[in-house]
């Protein structure tokens, strides 16, 4: 728990930036100012009422302390003015706070005209955001205008998970079968942490993405290039696409080291199937589903099925907790995987670090 809430402080960026305060960090939409504004009110008035309260306090002990063994007959046992006092004053401060706290929360609840809208789709443990004016389908990381309200239409694929970007103030839950949604509009251009904080199993902390601003006049051609980016690329530029751009949705179940995981590891993968030696929790053997007159013919459609139908054959060890990948990825997306697996050894050092970029020049 204490490593949980660590990782989450740094993800959210707390203490840092041009705006950042001792509680919060930077301010980074238009949202952002009436959200820190409620938290504020609340805290100076509790700041003012700890103050007040333990001064108080000390001061009763010191005057009021006892100095003999007198008995103590009477006492006050009635003050209309302090009653109401201490009636009024909370009162007047829970309407305040009120006030405040509805006109934000309202303004959060009911989006701009003209949103720029993005489907995002949770499930265990990645983010994917998919903008249908640009057939673009970005995985752990999601670009976005500067100064253009965006809303984001979530749902989950499997449990309850919750979208929180703490630089723009906006949180919502992606509950299963259902749309939730939210909006913000972002002030700056630049990279901002956005994460989970709905448990949601093993890798909740990892459930991690990022949001780029970019500036607005730059967002239409940036979405342009990454709708035509891999429909471009030859074979033989794939595997480096694939492991830069998709492999982060993959990361958090199917480790490049050769690591147990949530899913069996990719290192050497491409070897183990080839070969088929992988045995399945019904008793099968992959070696049995290759060849002339099989299910499979080519390993290669055993791994496109793993992706888009990964349960009909679970990996022998491991409770086939996999997601459909079915209408998610393209057609050139799969081989760009597939391509990925049969070259991970000239993608990956010894310790499974990416030492290549998307364009497939070294890192």
């Amino acid at each position: 728990m204490t490593n949980l809430l660590l990782k989450t402080l740094m993800a959210s960026g707390a203490g840092s930036g041009k705006d950042a305060t001792f509680w919060m960090p930077e301010q980074a939409s238009t949202v952002a100012h009436s959200v820190d504004l409620t938290f504020d009110v609340i805290t100076w008035i509790s700041y003012f009422f700890f103050v007040l309260i333990t001064g108080a306090l000390i001061w009763f002990i010191v005057k009021y302390q006892r100095k003999g063994h007198e008995a103590v007959t009477e006492g006050p046992v009635h003050n209309t003015t302090i009653e109401v006092v201490w009636t009024v004053i909370p009162l007047l401060l829970v309407i305040v706070i009120f006030v405040v706290g509805l006109k934000g929360y309202l303004n959060l609840q009911e989006a701009p005209e003209g949103c720029y809208e993005v489907q995002v789709t949770a499930q265990k443990w990645s983010w994917t955001f998919d903008h249908p004016d640009y057939a673009v389908t970005q995985v752990g990381e999601l670009t976005v205008p500067e100064g253009q309200p965006v809303r984001l239409i979530m749902t989950s694929n499997d449990l309850l998970h919750s979208l929180w970007i703490p630089s723009f103030r906006v949180k919502m839950d992606a509950i299963p079968g259902r749309y939730t949604s939210l909006w913000f509009e972002a002030t700056k251009t630049g990279t901002f942490q956005l994460l989970c904080t709905e448990y949601c199993g093993k890798d909740h902390s990892k459930m991690l993405a990022v949001v780029n601003v970019v500036p607005k006049e730059d967002f239409k051609p940036h979405m342009v290039k990454l709708a035509s980016e891999y429909e471009d690329m030859s074979l033989e530029q794939l595997p480096a696409y694939a492991i830069n751009r998709l492999y982060n949705r993959c990361q958090s179940c199917h480790s490049l080291d050769g690591s147990d995981n949530t899913g069996p590891t990719f290192k050497g993968l491409w070897d183990r199937v080839s070969k088929g030696d992988v045995n399945f929790t019904n008793g099968d053997n992959l070696s049995n589903l290759l060849g002339d007159g099989t299910d499979y013919v080519q390993p290669e459609n055993y791994i496109r099925e793993s992706l888009v139908n990964p349960q009909k054959h679970i990996v022998q060890g491991y409770l086939g907790a996999m997601p459909s990948f079915q209408g998610q990825l393209k057609e050139k997306q799969i081989t760009a995987l597939i391509e990925m697996f049969k070259r991970l050894d000239e993608l990956t050092d010894a310790d499974g670090n990416v030492i290549v970029n998307t364009d497939g020049t070294p890192r």
